[in-house]
C-alpha cells in the first residue's frame, strides 16, 4: 500500500489514474483547484487537497502541507505547465532533503509527460531515444516544445527524488475532451446533414494511441515498481506507453460514420494548418506520427494493457462515450 498524491486528480487521466490506484488498494490524495470536484473525489475514495499549485501569498501550498502531514510516499504530476521545475520539482526536492536529513527514504515522483516529445516521424524510435536534442531525429511540436527539458530535470533529480517519467501517447476513451478538436466539428456537420466533410488533418498521419485505462494502469505499475527502476544515477527511468498506431484519417472516418455520416461518404483531408495559434498548434500535435513500442514498460514495470483491439476498431463504443461527455459539457456551458 502506497500513499500517493495526484497533482491534477480532477483531470481526464489524473482522475482515472486515481480510481485505478484505489482499486489496487493504495491511499490516494488528489489536488483540485476549488471545491467543485470535491464530492466527486470523495465519492471515489480520494482525499481532496484544494488549492493552487503555487501559492499566491507566499504561504506553503496545500499540496506541500499534505505531503508532510499525511506522509505521502509518491507524487504523480499531471500538470501541463512549463515551469514544472520551479512550481513542483524544486519544492519536492526541498521536502525530500528534509526527509533524507532524518534518515528517511526519498520522496517518489512520477512526471506524466507524453510521446509527442519524440516529434513526428515514421522511423522506429523508443523511450531511450533522445528527445528535444540536436541529435534527435525530429523535434517535438511547438505546443509542447518545453517538455523534453522538464523530463531531463526530473531524471536529473535522482539524488533527492526517486523519480521517473511516463509518456502515454495520445489518449482516448471515456468522456475526455481532447478529441473535441476533431470530433466536435465533424459531429456538427453531420447534424446539419452534410454529405461532404472537410477535415484539417494529414491523411498520412499515424499517431500512437492508448486507452485512458491502459495509460492509468501503466502509471500504477510505475508507482508500484518505482524503487526498482529509479533513484540511481545509472538508471534511465523514462517509459513510453502505447497500444496501437493508427491512421488518423481512418479514426476520423470511423467516428463520422458512428455519429451518422454515410459510409463511403466524401471526406477531404486538407492537411494541417501551419499557423501559430493555439488551435493550429493543437492540430499539428494531433498529427504527430510515432512508431514506437512499450517493451521497456512491459518488461521493467510489468505493465499489461487490457484494452483491445484499438481506437478505430472500437469506435462503436468510443464515439458514444465521447458524445455523452461532449453533450454534458455543452449543457454545463449554457
Amino acid at each position: 500500500m502506497v500513499r500517493v498524491l495526484v497533482i491534477g486528480a480532477g483531470g481526464y487521466i489524473g482522475f482515472r489514474f486515481s480510481q485505478h490506484l484505489r482499486r489496487a488498494n493504495h491511499i490516494v490524495y488528489g489536488t483540485i483547484r476549488n471545491s467543485a470536484k470535491e464530492n466527486l473525489l470523495l465519492s471515489n475514495e480520494i482525499f481532496p487537497v484544494i488549492g493552487d499549485i503555487k501559492s499566491k501569498d507566499n504561504t506553503t501550498p496545500a499540496w506541500i502541507e499534505a505531503i508532510k502531514t499525511h506522509n505521502i510516499d509518491v507524487i504523480v504530476d499531471f500538470t501541463p505547465i512549463m515551469n514544472t521545475n520551479e512550481a513542483i520539482l524544486q519544492p519536492l526536492i526541498r521536502v525530500s532533503k528534509e526527509r533524507q536529513a532524518l534518515g528517511l527514504p526519498k520522496l517518489g515522483f512520477i512526471y506524466c509527460s507524453g510521446m509527442w516529445c519524440h516529434g513526428s516521424g515514421y522511423e522506429p524510435t523508443s523511450d531511450l531515444s533522445p528527445t528535444g536534442a540536436k541529435t534527435s531525429r525530429h523535434q517535438p511540436p511547438a505546443i509542447i516544445h518545453w517538455r523534453p527539458e522538464v523530463e531531463k530535470q526530473v531524471v536529473a533529480s535522482w539524488e533527492h527524488l526517486t523519480a521517473a517519467v511516463v509518456r502515454p501517447c495520445h489518449v482516448y476513451g471515456g468522456t475526455g475532451n481532447a478529441w473535441d478538436l476533431y470530433f466536435a466539428p465533424i459531429y456538427a456537420e453531420v447534424q446539419k446533414g452534410s454529405t461532404k466533410l472537410t477535415v484539417q488533418a494529414n491523411p498520412d498521419a499515424a499517431p500512437g494511441l492508448i486507452h485512458v485505462d491502459d495509460a492509468a494502469s501503466a502509471l500504477v505499475a510505475a508507482v508500484e515498481k518505482l524503487e526498482l527502476v529509479a533513484g540511481r544515477k545509472d538508471q534511465y527511468p523514462v517509459f513510453d506507453v502505447s497500444t496501437s498506431h493508427e491512421s488518423i484519417a481512418f479514426v476520423l472516418r470511423r467516428f463520422a460514420e458512428e455519429v451518422g455520416f454515410s459510409k463511403g461518404g466524401q471526406i477531404d483531408f486538407v492537411g494541417v494548418p501551419t499557423g501559430t495559434s493555439l488551435s493550429d498548434m493543437f492540430h499539428q500535435a494531433f498529427n504527430t506520427s510515432i512508431n514506437t513500442s512499450s517493451t521497456r514498460a512491459r518488461t521493467l514495470l510489468g505493465w499489461a494493457p487490457t484494452k483491445a483491439p484499438g481506437y478505430a476498431a472500437g469506435m462503436h463504443i468510443y464515439a458514444k462515450s465521447w458524445l455523452a461527455g461532449f453533450l454534458e459539457r455543452q449543457k454545463k456551458a449554457k
